[in-house]
């Protein structure tokens, strides 16, 4: 379908959402990339590469940037949590859909993973007309739904149980599923047994740690081997030095990001490529 079919569409849905407003919509800016002007808001995509042992990139997790019109950023992070449970999940939507567009436009139709990340309230609002939109997008896109990995910050507080099933149904239709910051507030092994992720997340507290102290290397170690155990790849985020870069593969990690990897940006790095191995000691 040509890009812009796939934008009147998705004007269509935008419009028809919670809260529409005069305005609202998706835009091709460039060959390369779209835009989405949502509450008066302009957002935009951000690529952070992960890289496996080796140092070839192998996702990319999608990150939003909000904008106001006179170009004044705006924290993500706060516009979410200053908007109710219903218009969340309208924002998560439309980024997850913003970002779907951008990916493919940067990178075609290669191979290649897609982080995208999803408020538990997004993933427990079951909507089967949504899920088939998305979808269809992606199959418009020449993505699978086994290429794209939604990532879950799990508190530890919601109810296990309505999570696990929604993270097992979305694995059903195929799509990888992370749990992030994993750590933060829990260790909890058996929640996560139960919540069956494909991919853990550590959250940046324990290779922080792990970077300077030689108690905390011990305890990721170990930490790792549980999640291993449990058939589970792992992911380190936050990487910011050579140390905490080497206590995360001494501890067995398989795939790395932070800053020290790439930081995010508007273009995507090609799949395959070697990310700043000389720069971030990756072994040759």
């Amino acid at each position: 379908m040509p890009p812009h079919d796939f934008i009147h569409h998705l004007n269509i849905w935008l419009r028809s959402g919670l809260g529409a407003q005069e305005g609202d919509r998706f835009e091709l800016v460039s060959p390369r990339e779209v835009h989405a002007h949502f509450r008066g808001r302009v957002f935009r995509s951000l690529f952070q590469p992960q890289i496996r042992r080796g140092g070839e990139v192998v996702c990319h997790e999608a990150l939003l940037q909000v904008l106001t019109p006179d170009g004044v950023g705006v924290s993500p992070q706060t516009l979410f949590e200053q908007a109710g449970d219903e218009e969340a999940v309208a924002l998560d939507r439309m980024a997850c859909k913003l970002h779907v567009l951008n990916f493919v436009r940067q990178r075609g139709r290669q191979e290649g993973l897609l982080a995208l990340n999803l408020g538990p309230q997004t993933l427990l609002a079951f909507d089967g007309e949504q899920d088939r939109i998305f979808q269809a997008l992606l199959g418009d896109c020449g993505l699978s739904p086994r290429q794209v990995v939604l990532e879950i910050a799990d508190h530890g507080f919601e109810d296990c149980a309505s999570l696990a099933t929604a993270i097992a149904r979305y694995r059903s239709q195929g799509y990888r599923v992370a749990i992030d910051n994993f750590g933060r507030f829990s260790c909890d092994m058996e929640r996560l047994e139960t919540l069956a992720p494909d991919i853990v997340k550590l959250d940046r507290c324990l290779i922080g740690h792990a970077g300077h102290l030689g108690f905390a290397r011990r305890v990721l170690v170990e930490l790792c081997a549980e999640v291993r155990r449990l058939g589970m790849q792992l992911v380190s985020q936050s990487i910011e030095s050579r140390q905490q870069l080497q206590a995360a593969m001494a501890s067995g990690v398989d795939i790395f990001q932070g800053h020290l990897i790439g930081r995010p940006a508007r273009q995507c790095l090609p799949l395959g490529q070697v990310a700043a191995r000389g720069d971030c000691g990756m072994p040759v």
